[in-house]
């Protein structure tokens, strides 16, 4: 799950690392002493990663009464600010292929009946379908992480 994170968010090894590691512990949470044992790592690097993490919004922290120790957890908003951005893109990604597909209409339009010359449009077509499903179905979720967390 670090790679992958590593990749899709474009965090660094560890930082990657600590928020697949966050992931797993769930709504518990985990402390920086858990965080520099568990994932084999210096302390100072440790502080440094959580600080960046933090700082972007991804994680946050707990404290429990009569405990000095921070339990960092993931950002409640990690996820929907995740889907944000895949929504953003998945509509830009639209528009590309819109103007495409009207440009190629265009030449179409001008070209003979039969001309062997014609674009083929179908791709076009369901690419923007699958867009518009995915883009309404991750809306969908998005909607229902978002009243799910407001219920808890």
């Amino acid at each position: 799950m670090g790679v992958h994170l590593e990749s899709r968010e474009q965090l660094a090894p560890l930082a990657a690392r600590i928020l697949a590691h966050l992931v797993l512990k769930g709504k518990k949470g985990e402390t920086f002493e858990h965080l520099v044992s568990d994932l084999n790592a210096s302390k100072s690097t440790i502080f440094t990663h959580l600080s960046t993490l933090q700082a972007s919004n991804r994680i946050t922290y707990y404290t429990k009464s009569g405990d000095r120790k921070k339990y960092f957890i993931l950002s409640p908003n990690a996820l929907i600010n995740s889907m944000d951005e895949i929504i953003e893109n998945w509509k830009d990604e639209k528009e590309l292929h819109l103007e495409i597909s009207n440009y190629k209409k265009d030449i179409n339009e001008t070209l003979p009946e039969d001309s062997e010359d014609k674009f083929d449009l179908e791709f076009h077509q369901e690419y923007l379908n699958y867009l518009d499903q995915a883009s309404s179905l991750m809306q969908n979720l998005r909607t229902k992480l978002i009243e799910n967390h407001k219920n808890h």
